[in-house]
């Protein structure tokens, strides 16, 4: 059996000081001019907190209606703008990773290894599906498909009316890997896959044939904790270019066509990636939060003040660049040039989840089971 270790566990390592046991602690929160005025529109609660088991849980929404899930199983989904619920479920199934949303349905994957599938204007049950093994990224669905990774190392898609197996895709898997997986991305008939062992592929969404496959990074070192390589990182998509980063590898850009590496830099991240016309955004190992030149990889600017607060996956929101903490601190960077503009917190569990920037509003999901939306709003009014 392939062990999986908590990512926590590997940061905390790799902020240790040089002499004894001692572990550095995480940064303390910095004093600046707050020139943003931060306002929570709404919050809910989704059910029970998650107790720091970095799940892949986070809200998602098919433009009408916010989905999101929690540990204890309950399903949810509000209105966007006012958080008003629409309907609640109550699975009966330790909800790991979700929800994904498309083709009328709204799907989770568990700690037992099942996918959920219910009905996004009711929560009715639509289908239930045993997939072997547990899933800790969201699914993604699409009018073709729901596909999927699991933590044997799989890449699979089901049929979005029932549930049945239409491909899967093996990759090996290394002794030891991160706790955690990468979503797949669909774009057109391509679905893009990151995987354990540092390889990212492109396949055929309707036959899962290899459109193909590279070796993002790969095993370097003694221990197996050196031989880390996953891309456990959610990829983006942004024109005809995906990115990719690696967990003691590589930040790359990729053809999404070819499979081409444009350029790649050597970076270490176990988060995630934001993307806009301009700049990826990468938040490496130890919390850094970096911008990245989308054309050529060049370094733009890099805020290192929240190092080792476990922070999330960065996401581009108005003018800013937004990342979370394990204290539930939401920060806004200035995207220009990282400096701190705002602040807010949404409830008193860690925030592992990418936020979400939609219109107008920001969606970030506490793993206390808090569900906020967030606004921008000018200081005079």
């Amino acid at each position: 059996m392939k062990a999986r270790i908590w990512l926590l566990l590997v940061a905390g390592g790799l902020g240790a000081c040089g002499g004894g046991n001692t572990i550095e602690p995480p940064a303390n929160l910095v004093s600046f001019d707050e020139t943003l005025a931060i306002r929570e529109v709404w919050s809910a609660s989704v059910g029970e907190g998650s107790e720091r088991l970095r799940l892949g849980l986070a809200p998602a929404t098919d433009g009408r209606l916010l989905f999101a899930g929690a540990q204890d199983g309950t399903a949810t989904a509000f209105n966007l703008t006012n958080g008003e619920l629409v309907w609640s479920r109550e699975t009966g199934s330790r909800l790991a990773a979700g929800p994904g949303v498309g083709g009328g349905i709204v799907v989770f994957g568990t700690t037992d290894g099942t996918l959920l599938a219910l009905d996004a204007a009711t929560g009715e049950p639509v289908w239930q599906e045993d997939v072997g093994s547990e899933v800790l990224a969201a699914p993604v669905v699409d009018d073709d498909g729901v596909a999927f990774r699991s933590v044997d190392g799989r890449l699979t898609t089901l049929a979005v009316e029932d549930g049945s197996e239409l491909w899967t895709i093996v990759q090996s898997l290394p002794v030891l890997t991160l706790r955690g997986n990468s979503s797949p991305i669909v774009i057109g008939e391509n679905v893009i896959a990151g995987f354990d062992n540092g390889r990212v592929g492109n396949y055929d969404m309707e036959f899962g044939q290899s459109n193909w496959e590279i070796q993002l990074a790969s095993p370097v070192g003694r221990s197996e904790i050196d031989r880390l390589v996953d891309v456990g990182v959610d990829l983006e998509v942004f024109g005809n270019d995906v990115y990719a980063a690696t967990f003691q590898g590589r930040a790359a850009a990729v053809d999404l066509t070819s499979g081409a590496v444009l350029w790649e830099r050597d970076f270490s991240s176990f988060t995630g990636i934001g993307v806009d016309i301009q700049n990826v955004y990468v938040t490496s190992d130890v919390s850094s939060v970096v911008a990245l030149n989308r054309r050529n990889g060049n370094e733009v600017w890099r805020q290192e003040a929240l190092r080792l607060r476990d922070v999330t996956a960065a996401s581009r929101f108005r003018d800013t660049v937004v990342v979370a903490d394990y204290e539930g601190y939401v920060h806004f960077l200035s995207a220009s040039d990282g400096r701190f503009v705002g602040r807010h917190r949404v409830g008193s569990g860690q925030i592992t989840a990418q936020p979400l920037a939609l219109g107008p509003l920001l969606f970030v999901q506490s793993e206390d089971g808090t569900l906020a939306a967030l606004e921008i709003v000018d200081r005079s009014s």
